[in-house]
């Protein structure tokens, strides 16, 4: 029809969701003729990163990582993880934690619970792509799949990820927020400094000119289950 059109990779930069967005970021300010103002999101993403990765090296070789669960999509009983191509190994391995499917070359694939019961991860992240919550593992309350045996279950280490401007799985303009979350979580005592209430109002007013009130705040860290439909 006469119109160009662009398409905006998913896989170029692998799995690293900092330079992933940073990409795009580039790409559109290329399309649209204009400077980039989102520069400076990756630039402090890449400071977060370095920053972590510095306090996990000085933790050494006693720094215990979690095995995390991606709980990337589920629907109809079927269950999708992030495979060692996926963003969720990305998010592991930069926050000092290992994806227990990483041995998977995939991205995205379906396990069955079987299968997860033999990850028996310490920790599960329910991402903004699948409509359940926390307390329905906690519950069993999901139809015909039983969650109650699995470790992080058990003891209470399931999240959902937060929801800002973007989903916080995929990369977006809320990257970094997704790894100091992370690491506060797998690694309370080397980030305990962190406060991610103070984090979020920082970058939002810094990046977004955006003044968070408490509200908001406790629906970005809480999403609902409306928004895997979004």
């Amino acid at each position: 029809m006469g119109i160009p059109a662009v398409g905006f990779s998913t896989t170029q930069w692998g799995s690293d969701s900092i330079e992933t967005f940073q990409g795009w970021v580039s790409l559109l300010g290329e399309v649209l003729q204009q400077e980039d103002r989102a520069d400076g999101i990756a630039e402090y993403g890449r400071e977060v990163y370095d920053m972590i990765q510095q306090r996990l090296a000085q933790a050494g070789d006693d720094l215990e990582k979690p095995r995390v669960f991606w709980l990337f999509r589920y629907s109809s009983g079927v269950v999708q993880t992030s495979g060692s191509n996926h963003f969720g190994e990305y998010w592991a391995n930069a926050t000092g934690a290992v994806n227990v499917a990483h041995e998977s070359d995939g991205a995205n694939f379906e396990v069955n619970m079987e299968q997860i019961y033999a990850y028996d991860p310490d920790i599960i992240y329910i991402s903004n792509f699948a409509p359940y919550l926390p307390e329905d593992l906690y519950n069993n309350a999901i139809e015909g799949n039983d969650w109650s045996v699995v470790r992080a279950v058990q003891e209470g280490n399931v999240y959902k990820c937060p929801l800002g401007m973007y989903r916080w799985y995929p990369p977006s303009s809320d990257s970094p927020l997704m790894l100091l979350w992370l690491a506060k979580n797998h690694h309370p005592e080397l980030f305990e400094d962190i406060d991610m209430t103070q984090e979020l109002k920082d970058y939002y007013l810094r990046f977004y000119n955006v003044e968070l009130t408490d509200e908001n705040i406790e629906k970005i860290f809480n999403p609902s289950r409306e928004a895997a439909g979004a």
